[in-house]
């Protein structure tokens, strides 16, 4: 039985009987010490409170309140690592690059554990790479990776490695991601595009295939998929996909615009109606 334990059964032993004490001297004075204690308790955990509530509200969609509350829980300067490198995770997903970036250089610079330094460089390699240093941002995932993997790591690096252009090292470590885990959707995405940049069209369209079932909920899925759909010849169905891609939001940390999204939208729409009119 560890000492937290027993000083924390302490302290509640402590309060029953001062509460016990209190209601036989008068059960206004009782009230007033458990709603004392409650206002205490809550303060003094404020930090675990301010954070639950943003998880909670980012999981709901709402990134503004998540932000909202997890800001308080870092003003609060007893926020745990996980919880700042997720509001600098937030900031950056909304846009705030230089507060992403302040946040997570002052906690790379204070005490942590190994793995809680790990997942502070990976945020920060999304913020070099935003800053358009992706060769810096490249190789602090491929340190990272040595001895922290996890499916987030896996699928930016190798979107990163994509966007480099070495499809064959892209090709390689996208391999390797999928099969450290084959159901990650990002990391199927990466793979599948990897495919169609090297003009595997069949290899995937069977990665994508399986990722559709999935009716993964990030817009750059169905663009890729659009374009391999287009360059298969199959404009109909490319259009149609293409177009789910808008029921979802896009972010700062998104791969693509919303001006890609229409421009391809409009050129699938103009290939459709020149095929219609050689039909006629």
């Amino acid at each position: 039985m560890g000492k937290g334990f027993l000083k924390n059964l302490l302290l509640f032993a402590v309060i029953i009987i001062i509460a016990i004490v209190l209601f036989r001297a008068g059960t206004i004075y009782g009230f007033v010490f458990l709603l004392a204690v409650i206002i205490f308790l809550l303060f003094i955990r404020r930090t675990v409170i301010y954070s639950f509530l943003g998880r909670t509200s980012y999981f709901n969609g709402d990134i503004e309140k998540a932000i909202a509350w997890y800001k308080k829980a870092y003003k609060t300067e007893k926020a745990k690592p996980p919880t700042v490198a997720s509001y600098a995770y937030l900031l950056l997903k909304s846009g705030n690059l230089s507060e992403a970036e302040t946040i997570l250089d002052r906690l790379l610079r204070s005490r942590l554990s190994k793995d809680e330094r790990l997942m502070a460089k990976s945020n920060m390699a999304l913020v070099q790479w935003k800053k358009g240093d992706l060769d810096e941002a490249i190789e602090t995932l491929e340190e990272v990776i040595e001895s922290y993997e996890t499916s987030n790591i896996y699928g930016s690096l190798g979107y990163m490695l994509i966007q480099k252009g070495d499809l064959e090292k892209a090709l390689e470590f996208n391999l390797k991601a999928y099969e450290y885990n084959s159901e990650n959707a990002v990391i199927q995405d990466n793979l599948g595009q990897t495919y169609y940049l090297m003009r595997d069209y069949d290899k995937a369209a069977e990665i994508y295939e399986k990722l559709m079932e999935k009716e993964p909920s990030f817009p750059e899925a169905y663009y890729n998929y659009a374009l391999l759909l287009k360059a298969k010849g199959e404009n109909e169905k490319a259009l149609q996909t293409v177009k789910k891609a808008l029921n979802y939001k896009l972010t700062f940390l998104s791969t693509i615009q919303k001006e890609d999204i229409d421009k391809l939208i409009n050129e699938l729409e103009s290939n459709n109606e020149q095929t219609e009119k050689l039909q006629e």
